[in-house]
């Protein structure tokens, strides 16, 4: 939750957030801020034993992620793997240590600051201990084994590697985050010179942990692409390939790695968020980084990376378009008018509905971003359907009004507020007044809606002809 808090706050501030966003944040922050019914019910000792597992990974914080990205990036820790890194520890590494902290943990009279101390000097004990095993597992394919069936093999090897290099690295790192503010906005990497000379200082005292220093400002920047204009000026050079073969590549790296992740979230969000909001949050989430990463940096002569992006562009193309060729039938599907089910109430289709408004929302958002997805073609059939169906749909909706009464007016009017809400999304607020006026006409007058009443008026005309245009 505190993850989905940061990502809508960063989309806030960089201007690319859904209108909807102020709704979903406030809503967040609600749920944060509520104590958890299950947690209150536990036992006290059991709360402080998995207060204890959350302090030891506070330093983490910046670095999770709960995408399995393709590739592994450095400084980036998949949220899965600490359950089964603390249950290895715990049994396994540092068994009397973690017991010792448990047990002080479940005392009434422990202190919070007591315990994080504990919490502390006990992370700094398991460095040097897991820094030994992952020593042995270089010379030992027995041991190498031994622990990839522990931590999630090979990549939970990976994960346990970065683990360990972040809390080694705490002493300087959290200072470092400390000085670095907590919003890095587009100018400030591109030109100030701030963020540059803290990331200078630390690349220099510090070069191996540079995709350390990247992954957390990635966490921190309003606007994710701008870090590789951050590392052209680390690096001195605008050239893709003059900065691939720097120290300061993994800059990009991450950034690329972001999009990997968004393309894993949008299908995430499509095949099994109910929301029908954060399926296009993600795209256009993506689309904003591929943009900057496009204007910013020219990676023909990067394969590597120009390989990593077109493979994100090309998967996330799929869903995109099979998305739009479900839209019209789902609009279609959405206006239909409701029954009733057998104890009298209505039975409308919210499932059916939301499918339409991701849908509608999809379309509206790929019609400024057909060059990202490559949708040209069939964004174009798609937006004239749409509109086509939609305008026509709502406009014998409304004008059916009058012809309706009892139950059945119930059912029709429910039938007119999607269609309404519909059009909203794809023409907009005026011309979604203008249908909410006709409507009122309909229902008061019990007349039928004369065909001027719902004559595309200037707002409509205005957003049609915007569309058309592009």
């Amino acid at each position: 939750m505190e993850t989905l808090v940061r990502n809508l706050e960063r989309a806030k501030k960089s201007g690319t957030a859904d209108d909807h966003i102020e709704l979903i944040l406030a809503a967040s922050l609600d749920l944060l801020r509520k104590p958890d019914p299950q947690l209150e019910d536990l036992p006290r000792g059991v709360m402080r034993r998995n207060q204890v597992q959350r302090l030891f990974f506070t330093p983490l914080d910046e670095f999770l992620i709960n995408e399995h990205l393709p590739t592994k990036q450095e400084g980036r820790v998949n949220r899965a793997v600490l359950n089964r890194v603390w249950q290895w520890i715990s049994r396994d590494v540092l068994p009397s240590d973690v017991k010792r902290v448990l047990d002080q943990a479940e005392q009434d009279t422990i202190s919070e600051e007591r315990m994080e101390t504990l919490v502390k000097s006990l992370r700094k004990s398991s460095v040097e201990a897991v820094g030994d095993v992952l020593h042995k597992i270089e010379i030992s394919d027995k041991d190498r084994r031994r622990l990839g069936m522990e931590v999630g093999g090979e990549r939970g090897i990976e994960e346990l590697k970065d683990i360990n290099k972040i809390f080694a690295a705490e002493g300087w790192l959290m200072p470092f985050l400390k000085a670095v503010p907590e919003s890095l906005d587009a100018t400030g990497l591109k030109t100030g010179k701030g963020v540059l000379k803290l990331v200078e200082k630390a690349s220099t005292r510090f070069p191996d942990h540079i995709p350390v220093v990247a992954a957390a400002l990635l966490e921190r920047a309003d606007t994710p692409s701008a870090l590789c204009s951050l590392a052209g000026r680390l690096a001195r050079s605008d050239d893709a390939k003059a900065i691939s073969n720097s120290q300061f590549s993994p800059f990009v790296d991450v950034v690329l790695s972001e999009a990997e992740r968004l393309n894993i979230l949008a299908h995430e969000h499509r095949n099994n968020n109910p929301d029908p909001v954060a399926f296009s949050q993600a795209l256009s989430e993506y689309h904003s980084l591929v943009r900057g990463v496009e204007l910013d940096m020219d990676l023909s002569h990067a394969g590597t990376w120009q390989k990593r992006l077109s493979a994100t562009k090309k998967d996330i193309s799929e869903i995109v378009t099979s998305e739009l060729q479900n839209a019209h039938s789902a609009v279609r599907r959405s206006l239909m008018v409701p029954g009733f089910d057998e104890d009298g109430k209505l039975d409308q289709d919210q499932a059916v509905i939301d499918e339409a408004v991701r849908a509608l929302r999809v379309v509206v958002m790929v019609r400024n971003a057909s060059q990202t997805f490559a949708v040209n073609d069939i964004g174009k059939r798609t937006r004239q359907a749409v509109e086509q169906t939609l305008e026509i749909l709502t406009r014998s909706l409304i004008g059916d009004l009058h012809k309706t009464d009892g139950k059945g007016r119930e059912a029709h009017l429910a039938a007119v507020d999607v269609a309404i809400m519909l059009s909203e999304i794809y023409f907009g607020g005026e011309y979604a007044q203008q249908l909410r006026r006709s409507r009122q006409t309909a229902l008061s007058t019990k007349i039928v809606a004369k065909a001027e009443t719902l004559a595309p008026g200037p707002a409509k005309k205005a957003a049609v002809g915007q569309m058309r245009r592009q």
